[in-house]
């Protein structure tokens, strides 16, 4: 198969994929946690769990990565198996009827889902060249959006009704998985190779070999439990009575997920024309600075129209955000590893956002949201400057074609 039937077929099969993926990722933002506020009234050790589900999965990617490569399945197979087990979970926590269950179920279905991570953006590495990566991804990107705003919409209001409608919410979600599986299956792309994907202590020490790579791990360490310490908070600080506001679950579901998803929608072209062109550090700080207004606006308001506000750069952060933690590793490392350093990357992602709920719940329960935003901002801003400092490595500045 020619280079650019596989690039037309991957192109084909991800748009597909992408509405589907857009419900998955609305239903994931806000709904899980707002269930387990007002219908479980779960205590804020599970709330954090449940907050922090995703990137307990990033936690084990590398691993799923070494087991894939030693079955010798194609990557775009093992995504396909991911989505069903994700749908199976989904299920669970669906039927279930204690708070155990839903959560177990719940953490369950996320964590499979993002183990696709470095499994599609090694097919991205291999069927599509380096110009027109930013590109290729940018579409389906928007599709995502679109569908993550529709469900949002109609998930929010649909609760608003009756809570325990979630049950049904989530067998739409189940559907949306199964079809995300059917989608990814035909993509071509050969299996793995042991060398390239090695294991998952010798990828570990990619961090102090690549010192650069190591670096900006460091460097998005910061970034990341800055934003992410922050953004459970965000929907207690809607939701809980205790601040003031007490939105409407509709209301959440607007400024939580459609808002961000029109902004992102809106803004996801012109990032993905910024990575295939700016340097390296010039792109990742203005997302920087638009996490760091987000952070900044939302915590010292209880003005809808300001949250919005403070929610739509959020989206603007998140259009680009998607593109560049899904490919930046596609800047500096060989296309043959770029899994293995992508699973790196997804595993510290992982951590900071394993912890970073925990932290922000801890520092909430000591003081209050503003505090949690101040230190938010503190990190983000740290790590705008660590990456400033890195702009002039020759390996950043480079521009493929």
């Amino acid at each position: 198969m020619t280079k650019d039937l596989a690039a037309d077929i991957t192109y084909k099969r991800d748009k597909i994929r992408a509405p589907f993926m857009g419900i998955l990722e609305a239903g994931w933002q806000a709904f899980p946690l707002l269930i387990a506020i007002r219908y479980y009234n779960a205590p804020e050790s599970i709330k954090a769990f449940i907050a922090g589900a995703g990137p307990i999965g990033f936690l084990l990617t590398p691993l799923t990565l070494y087991i894939i490569t030693r079955i010798g399945i194609a990557p775009a197979k093992a995504c396909a198996l991911m989505f069903v087990c994700t749908a199976l979970l989904i299920a669970g926590a669906s039927i279930g009827q204690s708070l155990i269950t839903f959560t177990i179920c719940i953490i369950g279905s996320q964590m499979a889902s993002v183990q696709h991570g470095p499994l599609m953006l090694q097919v991205y590495a291999n069927n599509y060249s380096v110009n027109e990566r930013g590109q290729r991804v940018t579409t389906p990107l928007v599709l995502i959006a679109c569908s993550t705003i529709l469900f949002a919409w109609l998930g929010g209001e649909y609760l608003d009704k009756n809570i325990q409608n979630f049950r049904y919410v989530f067998v739409i979600m189940l559907f949306a998985a199964l079809v995300c599986a059917w989608a990814l299956k035909p993509i071509p792309c050969s299996p793995l190779s042991k060398e390239d994907a090695g294991n998952p202590w010798s990828n570990l020490s990619l961090i102090w070999k690549d010192k650069l790579f190591g670096y900006l791990l460091g460097s998005w360490m910061l970034l990341g439990m800055g934003n992410l310490i922050a953004l459970p908070i965000r929907v207690e600080y809607l939701a809980s009575s205790e601040f003031g506001i007490h939105a409407s679950n509709k209301t959440i579901a607007v400024l939580m997920i459609m808002i961000p998803a029109i902004a992102r929608l809106l803004s996801t072209h012109i990032w993905g024309h910024f990575f295939d062109k700016l340097h390296f550090v010039t792109t990742r700080n203005l997302l920087n600075i638009f996490f760091l207004l987000s952070v900044g606006l939302f915590f010292f308001s209880k003005n809808i129209v300001v949250l919005g506000i403070a929610m739509a750069f959020q989206g603007i952060a998140m259009g680009g955000g998607k593109i560049f933690w899904g490919l930046w590793v596609t800047k500096i490392a060989p296309r043959e590893s770029a899994s293995a350093y992508m699973s790196i990357h997804m595993a510290l992602t992982g951590l900071r956002g394993t912890l970073a709920p925990f932290i922000g719940y801890w520092i909430l329960a000591q003081s209050s949201p503003k505090i949690v935003a101040i230190v938010g901002m503190g990190l983000i801003a740290s790590a705008v400057i660590l990456f400033e400092c890195a702009r002039n490595n020759q390996r950043l500045g480079k521009i493929e074609t």
